[in-house]
C-alpha cells in the first residue's frame, strides 16, 4: 500500500501553478503495509503493433479514456503509481480483497481505502483481465481540476511494453517490443533520441540518475506530478544556490499546514544533455520515500517531461527523449 501515502502527498500539489549522493536509492527499512495483497500480473492482450491513444491535457495532467468493466471514463496516466487506482467516489461498492487500509501522508490521514479486483480493463485495443487495484478517495483531484476522474493508470500496466508520450500533440503510443526488447524501427517516432539514459525500476517506480547544478541525484519520474520536486533535507547545498520564485502555504486533508517554495536552478543534466532554467517545488519528500520504500532526492514531473517527446522502455529499462526545442534545452 506504499502508493497510498503518495496519493495524499501529491494531492497537495495539484493546485500549484507556479539519489542522494549514493550509487543507487537506499531501501527504507521497517515499513509495514497491512493487508497488502497483490494478485499475479495478468498477461495483456490486443491486436496492434503500436497502439495510438489520444489524451486530454487537464492542467498539467495526462488524462486518458479507458473502461473498467462496464464503467467508461477518464483516467490519469501516472507512472508514479505502481498499478491501477480507482476513485472511491465511483467504486465504493467494489468487492474488498483483504481488510480496509489506513493511509497517512504529510497532509493528513485518509482511512477506509481498500484493495479490489477488476474483471476487465481496456484502453482502446489493449486489454487486461483480473487486475488488482487500490480504491481510495481521489476527490481532491476532481475538485482541483473540475473533471470526473475514475482513477489512475500506473506502471505495472505497461511493464511488457514501451510507451511514448508526445505532450504537444496529446498522443500516447503503446509499443509492442521485438524479441530483444526494442521498438521495431518502423514503429519508432524518431530515428535518433537527444537523450538516452538507463533507469532503475524499484517497487514499480522509475528512478533516473541525473545531476542538478552538478549535484548527483536520483529522480523519481512521475507523469502524475504537475511540478518537479526537490527534497530540502537531502539537498541543502543545492537548494541554497537556487533562486526562489514564489512561496506558498498548503493545507492538507487533515488540516495541517506546511510551507513550500518554488525555485529555479540552472542546469539539469540527464544522459549528457543539459536542460537549462529548471523549476522545482522545494519541500520535504520523506513521506514520499516511505511511500516508495526507497529514498527520494527529487522528482521529475510535467515541468521536465513537457520539454520533449519521451519514451519509457520498461523491458530494457531505458528512457529516451526527443527535445522539442533544441535551442532552448
Amino acid at each position: 500500500m506504499r502508493k497510498l501515502y503518495l496519493y495524499l502527498f501529491l494531492f497537495c500539489f495539484l493546485g500549484l501553478t507556479q539519489m542522494a549522493q549514493a550509487a543507487h536509492p537506499k531501501p527504507i527499512p521497517h515499513i509495514v503495509f497491512r493487508h497488502s495483497i497483490i494478485l499475479p500480473d495478468p498477461e495483456p492482450y490486443g491486436e496492434f503493433s503500436t497502439l495510438i491513444v489520444p489524451f486530454k491535457k487537464v492542467g498539467k495532467l495526462i488524462v486518458i479514456e479507458a473502461q473498467i468493466d462496464s464503467t467508461y471514463g477518464n483516467f490519469i496516466l501516472d507512472t508514479g503509481a505502481p498499478y491501477v487506482v480507482l476513485n472511491k467516489t465511483y467504486f465504493r461498492d467494489a468487492p474488498h480483497v483483504g481488510g480496509d487500509m489506513d493511509a497517512t501522508g504529510v497532509n493528513g490521514a485518509a482511512n477506509g481505502s481498500f484493495k479490489t479486483t477488476i474483471k476487465h480493463l481496456n484502453i482502446f485495443e489493449l486489454n487486461y483481465d483480473r487486475l488488482t487495484a487500490d480504491v481510495c478517495d481521489l476527490s481532491r483531484i476532481e475538485n482541483g481540476r473540475n473533471i470526473k476522474i475514475l482513477g489512475l493508470l500506473g506502471t505495472r500496466l505497461f511493464t511488457k511494453f514501451a510507451i511514448t508520450v508526445d505532450v504537444n500533440q496529446s498522443v500516447l503510443y503503446i509499443h509492442k517490443l521485438d524479441d530483444k526488447g526494442n521498438i521495431p524501427v518502423a514503429e519508432r517516432l524518431f530515428a535518433q533520441a537527444d537523450v538516452t539514459t538507463p533507469f532503475r525500476l524499484l517497487n514499480n517506480v522509475i528512478y533516473l540518475k541525473a545531476a542538478a547544478n552538478n549535484e548527483s541525484l536520483w529522480f523519481a519520474f512521475d507523469t502524475g506530478a504537475e511540478s518537479n520536486l526537490i527534497d530540502y533535507n537531502r539537498n541543502k547545498k543545492l537548494v541554497r544556490g537556487m533562486q526562489v520564485l514564489s512561496r506558498a502555504t498548503l493545507t492538507g486533508v487533515g488540516g495541517a499546514k506546511f510551507d513550500v517554495l518554488t525555485a529555479e536552478f540552472g542546469t539539469l543534466t540527464i544522459g549528457n544533455h543539459n536542460f537549462l532554467k529548471n523549476k522545482a517545488v522545494v519541500t520535504d519528500l520523506d513521506m514520499m520515500g516511505s511511500a516508495y520504500g526507497y529514498t527520494v532526492d527529487a522528482m521529475l514531473g510535467y515541468d521536465f517531461y513537457s520539454r520533449g517527446i519521451f519514451t519509457i522502455n520498461f523491458v530494457k529499462k531505458e528512457f529516451e527523449m526527443y527535445i522539442y526545442n533544441r535551442d532552448n534545452l
